[in-house]
């Protein structure tokens, strides 16, 4: 119950304000203007419009509608007393479509400046369900990789391998299909035939670091805590030992990872740790690498939207965008099992773990930490999946305060 605690926490903070839209686009002119667009807005730009299939008008377009939809959903958490049974941005229309039970709160949703959906199950009652299947599968069954909240069909979905199943799996599927019989929460079981897994492979997210011997992941944002602290969040499973060196990409020293042996998380509460930086000549910056390792500096933090675009950066695979697909979700590494991850459909590869996931160019806002993916890596082709780790909970975990700049 302590993730479930935290959660109602956070719920009613104030969400960072978002950007307003971009500026236009460079134009074919025989003496071009020059381009008002920032250099690390327009990579943004260039990698949306290259992994999301946009024109430069509809990628515009999208933006400020997602920017949009972003203040919505800040307002929407505000008047809420509690959180609704799902929101969602609906690409169709442009719109922030917030999940309801009651004529009350769909009318708070249309004056909060967004869509209300009337719904038959609420939040409460999914989580309760979601619970339940996280009993019933105790330490992990065997191909089952996940589940968690099915917004936009108001029900459940459970993930399942199919390469992966056996006799047990089966079993599984029953009990959850019998614990949402006629008339309950649907649930509906989700096959694939690629299984998430944990990639782990001056201060800049989505660059290089090594715990130790270990390996290598990647740097989440650069943060600040009390007493002058200094470091930066990455991925839980990166900072599994305690007091281990952790070099940069460099090879020289840039602090401690999980010092003291109490600033790792990597199973249910989630998967995020804490390095700190105390090498000599490191120093602490609100950027992340994006599009060619042009900087992207990061002005704030908010939760991420289903629907909405985010763009991730990580060591190994660069710089690459896609779509929120699903919030809240538990996953089974078959190592560990994770609760709160949220789903993309952009693409990731070993090494990427721990870096870095940014939305909407012009004013950037950090929203999660890379955690895993499944086989599908950039290069390879097909169905992809990455998985990220809302950065406000480690914020909270460890009452630090995000690197932002202007």
């Amino acid at each position: 119950m302590q993730r479930r605690s935290r959660k109602a926490a956070l719920w009613g903070a104030t969400v960072a304000a978002v950007m307003v839209a971009a500026g236009p686009l460079s134009q074919a002119h025989a003496a071009p203007r020059p381009d008002p667009t920032p250099p690390s807005a327009r990579g943004m730009l260039d990698a949306m419009r290259r992994d999301l299939g946009l024109t430069p008008d509809q990628a515009r377009v999208r933006l400020a509608q997602e920017a949009e939809a972003q203040r919505a959903a800040v307002a929407v958490r505000r008047v809420l007393s509690a959180p609704p049974a799902g929101m969602w941005f609906d690409k169709t229309t442009g719109k922030l479509v917030v999940a309801v039970t009651g004529a009350a709160d769909a009318k708070r949703v249309r004056d909060a400046g967004a869509v209300p959906r009337t719904v038959k199950h609420s939040h409460d009652a999914l989580t309760v369900l979601v619970r339940r299947i996280a009993d019933r599968a105790g330490e992990g069954v065997p191909g089952v990789t996940g589940w968690g909240v099915d917004e936009r069909a108001n029900g459940v979905v459970v993930d399942v391998d199919r390469r992966s199943r056996v006799a047990e799996t089966d079993t599984f599927e029953k009990v959850v299909r019998d614990l949402a019989a006629p008339g309950r929460i649907p649930v509906r079981v989700a096959r694939t035939d690629r299984a998430p897994r944990q990639q782990a492979g001056t201060v800049v997210g989505g660059e290089k670091w090594s715990p130790g011997n270990e390996g290598i992941c990647s740097i989440g944002f650069s943060v600040t805590g009390s007493s002058a602290y200094k470091g930066f969040v990455t991925a839980g499973h990166c900072t599994n030992n305690a007091d281990q060196v952790a070099y940069g990409k460099d090879g020289s020293r840039i602090g401690t990872s999980n010092e003291g042996g109490n600033h790792s998380v990597n199973g249910r509460e989630g998967d995020f740790g804490l390095v700190d930086v105390t090498g000599t000549g490191w120093t602490l910056t609100p950027d992340v690498a994006g599009q060619g390792g042009a900087p992207v500096t990061v002005t704030g933090s908010q939760d991420g939207v289903v629907g909405t675009s985010v763009c991730r950066s990580g060591e190994a695979s660069g710089w690459h965008c896609g779509e929120i697909t699903r919030t809240d979700q538990t996953v089974d590494y078959g190592t560990d099992v994770v609760e709160g991850l949220s789903f993309t459909n952009s693409c990731s590869a070993p090494g990427d773990s721990g870096g870095s996931y940014v939305t909407q160019p012009g004013d950037p806002q950090a929203v999660g930490i890379h955690s895993g993916g499944n086989s599908a890596t950039c290069g390879s082709g097909g169905d992809t999946l990455t998985i990220f780790q809302p950065v406000n909970e480690a914020l909270a975990k460890w009452n630090l305060t995000l690197k932002t700049g202007a």
